[in-house]
């Protein structure tokens, strides 16, 4: 059991635990290294007391395991050694993650309602003194400089503004609605922003079932993940779209939470690059408000996108590798027409 989980396939005869040991790179639950001298096993074997940990770990596939381990010195027929006892809670973790994240935007997004009104008034009074100097005129052409600076920023700050509304509970606009539309409406609307050195292609299934969304914000989703997939792209490379359904079991187990334990079809859009990938110390992170690694990014789009696909019962996830590509997989229960959509994690806005 431990060896599967480690993933390392069958134990080569005479391989000690230090040797095992040194192969995966152990954490604790801040993401610091565990060395091997203070590896439970090496605690235990000297008789150090050892308490419960949660730690983290990398196999040799490269999946990160979540794990909670004991470990206990033991006597028996005169052997001597150290027993651990492992419960993998990998996919706890991810789920109390997504509910933090989800906690955290809920969090900003009332914030961000109960300041808006403000700071708008604010940009509104300067934006009216910037119009009544310029059209008294008069000023100089160092002031006109200083003028321009002024509503650059005014303009700028009003798009920032935008953006963490997007964090806001918003009503959705429900209907059945077949997602290859909405594909096919996202790409004419980037198709502008495809650059000559950028290959397009498109996987539609044809003939999918309906899903109960929102057009317009599942269309903001797509055209977030285009508009990163080309960014990641500077010299040039292929651009992936593709849908088809698959049923709930074959979805990851996170996906199986909100998607009535994997029972239902689930219709999949991915959406994949050839670009300079996600480093994978950092690809649990993107989905955090505010969390960006651009020099002018603002860290809410993706975060918007987590939102807006949790409010429709689906699941959002990415699939990276350094120097390779990335690809977000959007997961969306089939519409059944005789259930009732309720939206758990974000109640509609008053």
């Amino acid at each position: 059991m431990a060896l599967q989980l480690l993933d390392f396939g069958s134990l080569p005869e005479g391989m000690r635990f230090r040797d095992l040991r040194s192969k995966v790179r152990v954490e604790d639950s801040s993401g610091n290294e565990i060395p091997l001298a203070q590896a439970m096993v090496i605690r235990a074997l000297k008789d150090e007391p050892v308490k419960p940990l949660e730690v983290r770990f990398k196999n040799a596939s490269g999946e990160t395991k979540w794990l909670i381990a004991r470990a206990y010195r033991f006597t028996c027929m005169g052997l001597e050694g150290a027993a651990i006892f492992a419960v993998d809670e990998t996919e706890e973790v991810k789920m109390r993650k997504a509910a933090a994240i989800l906690e955290r935007i809920e969090t900003i997004g009332t914030l961000a309602a109960g300041l808006t009104h403000d700071f708008n008034n604010l940009l509104n009074t300067i934006a009216t003194n910037v119009a009544i100097v310029r059209e008294n005129g008069g000023y100089s052409a160092e002031v006109g400089v200083r003028l321009d600076q002024i509503s650059d920023a005014v303009n700028r700050s009003a798009g920032l503004i935008r953006r963490l509304m997007q964090f806001r509970r918003q009503d959705l606009h429900l209907r059945s609605l077949d997602v290859n539309d909405v594909v096919r409406d996202v790409v004419r609307l980037t198709q502008p922003l495809l650059r000559d050195d950028i290959g397009l292609a498109l996987h539609l299934e044809e003939e999918l079932p309906e899903v109960y969304g929102d057009y317009s914000q599942l269309e903001q989703v797509f055209v977030n993940l285009i508009v990163n997939a080309l960014e990641a792209m500077p010299d040039g490379g292929d651009l992936t779209i593709a849908t088809h359904v698959v049923q709930g079991n074959q979805t990851d187990s996170v996906e199986k939470e909100s998607i009535q334990q994997g029972k239902e079809e689930v219709v999949q859009i991915s959406i994949g690059d050839t670009g300079t990938g996600i480093p994978v110390d950092i690809q649990s992170e993107i989905f955090e408000p505010f969390f960006t690694t651009k020099s002018e990014g603002t860290g809410v789009g993706l975060p918007s996108a987590f939102r807006i696909i949790r409010q429709h019962r689906g699941r959002i996830g990415v699939d990276s590798s350094p120097g390779v590509g990335t690809t977000f997989t959007v997961s969306l229960p089939v519409h059944d027409p005789a259930a009732e959509f309720i939206s758990e994690d974000f109640p509609k806005a008053s």
